[in-house]
């Protein structure tokens, strides 16, 4: 079976199906790109294939909730965003780069140490903005970003429309990203 010039649309279809050609061929197509995003954060080579190979699992775990009518970047590059965030809460105390001298072990510390608060500080801002939506749209938003749940499901699940969904995830958006202008994030 040739993948390679199918669409994501038909991949995403096969794979909520369980094919693993279809699987492999949406990992050849991302993997490249969200190493060369991790790397760039993390500059750990294990880190970032651990991350990835994560990313993926969940993937192939939830493949069924994927809505083949969406794109599969932004979502997959929302979770190595989210993945990262987590990375550096649960090693804090752990370096992130090769030491070889004490000068750039000294100058390390102290970019991971600014580098966790700006992470936190963002995490901070970003969940006091969602909690700020309006309850409906903070509802829907949580049920795409944090459940990772397809528009159909969302709509179901909320006896909303499908189409209603999507104007909430798109204004939620807006807000979040009006509300985090100043902030360099992915």
């Amino acid at each position: 079976m040739i993948l390679k010039s199918s669409s994501e649309k038909s991949l995403i279809v096969l794979l909520k199906k369980h094919d693993v050609h279809a699987f492999n061929e949406l990992y050849s197509r991302y993997c490249k790109e969200l190493y060369a995003v991790a790397y760039k954060r993390l500059l750990s080579k294990d880190d970032v294939q651990d991350i990835i190979q994560d990313i993926f699992i969940s993937i192939w775990n939830n493949c069924e909730n994927l809505d083949e009518e969406l794109p599969l970047g932004p979502y997959l590059f929302k979770s190595l965003k989210f993945k990262i965030i987590d990375h550096f809460y649960k090693n804090k105390s752990r370096s992130l780069v090769p030491i070889t001298d004490f000068n750039e072990a000294e100058n390390v510390h102290q970019n991971t140490d600014h580098n966790l608060f700006l992470t936190k500080e963002l995490e901070e801002v970003l969940n006091k903005e969602i909690n700020n939506l309006p309850l409906k749209m903070k509802q829907v938003f949580l049920l795409s970003r944090k459940d990772y749940l397809s528009n159909d499901k969302i709509a179901e699940r909320l006896s909303i429309s499908s189409q209603t969904v999507k104007n909430q995830i798109s204004l939620a958006l807006k807000k979040l990203r009006q509300s985090l202008e100043d902030y360099n994030t992915l």
